[in-house]
């Protein structure tokens, strides 16, 4: 009985807690539980990427690798880098939410099918200046050149050159920027 009682007296305790905790959580809304979750992603970027340039904004759930290289400037609104292979991102870049990055398969050619244990691990590499819509998703071993931009929903497949505008699944370059324009803006310093 004595147990009981200790138990039940435990379990209140408990109770109380998480009661006062959740009332603490409820008091952070809005602006300031954005602000705070943007701040945790933020720190877990600096503390897990390889290097990280100055000016990183993060507005959504971002995870990065320790073999991530970011540039100056970069604006997460939600990324993923999934797998252990090395990604590097220019300066400038931008994100929608949803994204992903992925940087290894599973060894369709190895000891069992329909693969083994192992992984091919392929580098992804993005220039300067390049803006990916939501929902992008990028495959292993693909390089996007300078001042790009990758049209939401889209599955990059391939590189794809500068100054191109792509989407669609696979991606495909659909038009392309006023590189006059661009080199303009460029050798002005006008970044966002």
């Amino acid at each position: 009985m004595v147990a009981i009682s200790s138990w039940l007296a435990d379990y209140a305790g408990i109770k109380d807690a998480a009661v006062t905790a959740v009332g603490k959580i409820e008091e952070v809304k809005g602006d300031e539980y954005d602000y705070l979750r943007n701040q945790y992603y933020k720190r877990n970027i600096k503390r897990t990427a390889e290097s990280v340039g100055s000016d990183l904004w993060v507005g959504g759930k971002t995870l990065v690798n320790s073999n991530t290289v970011l540039g100056d400037n970069v604006h997460f609104l939600g990324l993923q880098v999934r797998g252990g292979g090395r990604v590097t991102i220019g300066d400038n870049f931008h994100s929608g939410s949803g994204c992903d990055l992925l940087t290894e398969n599973h060894n369709y050619e190895g000891e069992a099918l329909p693969y083994d244990e192992s992984f091919v691990r392929d580098p992804v590499s993005i220039g300067d200046n390049v803006w990916i819509g939501i929902d992008v998703t990028v495959v292993p071993g693909v390089s996007i050149g300078e001042g790009v931009i990758i049209q939401s929903g889209s599955v990059v497949t391939h590189d794809i050159s500068s100054g191109a505008i792509a989407g669609g699944h696979p991606a495909e370059a659909f038009d392309r920027r006023d590189m006059d324009h661009y080199e303009r803006l460029k050798s002005e310093g006008k970044f966002n």
